[in-house]
């Protein structure tokens, strides 16, 4: 009897030790591991496997038929533990934060292109109708400004020369006539002056060196006669008065002073009017033959002249220093002789060709010219683009047209997997009737040369807000079993805690339910704490990374 009673208290035994280790084997196990050492500890908490179970039991009873019901259980779902000490938290690399209001930038994202920048795009046409002679660049050449992109022989080119080389040469001829015309107007007047005060005739010896043309001539004669008619006049009336002369003799006297003085009155006006007429001629034809000149100059540089061109043609103009009086009687004398005109057209091997010079320092993108071709004004024979800088042509809706302002920050996604930011600094004020999008565009930096135009690329536009809710970085969120999770920090373990989200900028995330403002939560390398989670369960608690 009593070796039965042994036998059943063994069997009761066995069972005992079976059930707790059972148990044990269903129970929950708080972890704090560190990487790279051997074991971890392991703790039993007979309170979390109880509220484990129950949770477990009412899981299968209910089930998920409803989606609030369901949202509710995923934001308040059994509280999970991670025990880990300060040390461990230093070791794993883990930051600790605190929940806080913030403002989440709403993310506008549209279609682009990379494309040139339209205000560094010039369009090269020739200056004038003529036949390519040189080529000196091609596309993908570099060119500095002024830098010479090829040669042209123009018809149109050798006429303005001409042209202006014969309306230079008539303003030299007008500087000639005009100092003249000036100054036989002034001497002819200071010579009538003279002449109406009856100067003595010293006065009038110191004129005798100035120009007056024909009208010294004139004056004097008509002077000198009036003068001796006075003379006359006076001696006949002064043997009338004696009863020396007759009354016919005193009358004719008289008769020859009267016709004197009036050709002499006459010959001063008329000096005097036609003079002054000369001078204004000759101001005024002057005036007409710079304006041409000048005009002939523009005509001549529109054709494609440079400084170097028109100097070279001035210096075949005859001027006033080179008309030089010859008084030798040497036949092959130099002396006043002017500068051949048909010799140094001559000499000048391309009198009629002209260059084509970039506008401005960039890349040559487009060439369509060939040598001998024969080109005109409207031939668009080079493009060149200043690639330092490129624009971002981005579409969006109009929607997103009412929101999107110059000033504001978009990030480009480039294909190579970069990315870059810029800056919006223009929106079209219309609307583009067949596909009710309107234009937004950024200006970048290309002085790399990392840029191409034509590259397509996606860009996520940043619209500010004033909101403020409570955010957390995105990096922060977990996902566990697919449902998101934060690691929230207790006195001596974390908290894996379910979270519904809301609306991200990409680097911080809205929390709806599950953080409250204040809490301390696992801000970077959350994913350490994810996997001790996952190892206390059995892998069970695996997920899919972070939140995305």
């Amino acid at each position: 009897m009593l070796r039965r009673l042994n036998h059943l208290g063994l069997t009761l035994c066995v069972l005992l030790l079976l059930s707790a280790v059972l148990l044990w084997a269903t129970g929950y196990v708080q972890v704090a591991t560190t990487p790279g050492r051997a074991g971890a500890s392991q703790t039993h908490d007979h309170q979390a496997d109880s509220g484990r179970a129950d949770a477990a039991n009412t899981h299968e009873h209910h089930g998920h038929d409803h989606a609030d019901h369901a949202l509710d259980q995923e934001v308040h779902a059994p509280s999970q533990r991670v025990a880990v000490t300060r040390e461990q938290v230093t070791r794993l690399g883990i930051k600790i934060s605190r929940a806080a209001p913030g403002i989440i930038r709403r993310k506008i994202r549209a279609a682009a292109e990379l494309k040139v920048n339209s205000d560094r795009l010039a369009h090269v046409v020739p200056r004038a109708a003529g036949i390519v002679r040189q080529v000196s660049k091609t596309v993908g050449d570099r060119v500095e400004a002024g830098e010479t992109l090829a040669w042209i022989e123009s018809d149109e080119l050798a006429q303005a020369k001409l042209d202006f080389y014969a309306k230079h040469a008539e303003v030299g001829c007008c500087e000639i006539e005009l100092p003249r015309a000036k100054a036989i107007f002034e001497n002819v007047a200071r010579l009538m002056e003279h002449l109406e005060q009856e100067a003595p005739k010293e006065s009038l010896h110191k004129l005798d060196g100035l120009e007056m043309g024909k009208y010294r001539g004139q004056l004097l004669t008509t002077y000198a006669a009036y003068l001796s008619a006075r003379a006359t006049h006076e001696q006949e009336a002064s043997l009338h008065a004696r009863k020396v002369s007759s009354d016919r003799e005193i009358l004719d006297a008289e008769r020859v002073l009267r016709q004197s003085r009036a050709k002499f009155h006459a010959a001063m006006d008329t000096a005097r009017y036609e003079t002054r007429m000369a001078y204004s001629e000759a101001a005024q034809a002057r005036q007409v033959a710079v304006f041409d000149a000048v005009a002939a100059e523009k005509q001549l540089r529109l054709k494609g002249a440079d400084d170097d061109v028109i100097a070279k043609l001035r210096g075949l103009v005859p001027t006033l220093a080179d008309v030089k009086p010859c008084l030798c009687d040497n036949p092959n004398c130099t002396v006043g002789s002017l500068p051949s005109v048909s010799e140094g057209l001559r000499n000048d091997g391309r009198f009629a060709w002209y260059e084509l010079q970039a506008p401005f320092a960039g890349t040559v993108i487009g060439k369509h010219m060939a040598l001998g071709e024969s080109i005109d004004e409207s031939t668009e024979v080079f493009t060149i683009a200043d690639l330092s800088s490129v624009w971002v042509e981005m579409v969006i809706s109009q929607a997103a047209a009412s929101v999107v302002k110059a000033g504001q920050t978009v990030t480009l996604h480039l294909p190579d997997g970069s990315e870059c930011d810029a800056t919006i600094d223009y929106i079209s004020p219309l609307v583009v009737a067949e596909t009710r999008t309107a234009l937004a565009r950024a200006t970048l930096d290309n002085s790399t040369g990392q840029f191409r135009p034509g590259t397509f690329v996606d860009a996520s536009i940043f619209i500010p807000s004033t909101k403020e809710v409570l955010v957390i970085p995105k990096k922060s969120v977990q996902l566990v079993n697919d449902h998101t999770c934060v690691f929230v920090w207790g006195k001596a373990d974390f908290e894996l805690r379910h979270v519904k989200t809301g609306i991200t900028d990409g680097l911080q995330i809205e929390i709806l339910e599950g953080l409250k403002p204040g809490e301390a939560y696992a801000t970077d390398n959350a994913f350490h704490l994810k996997a001790e989670l996952a190892k206390a369960s059995g892998g069970e608690s695996g997920g899919h990374g972070h939140a995305h």
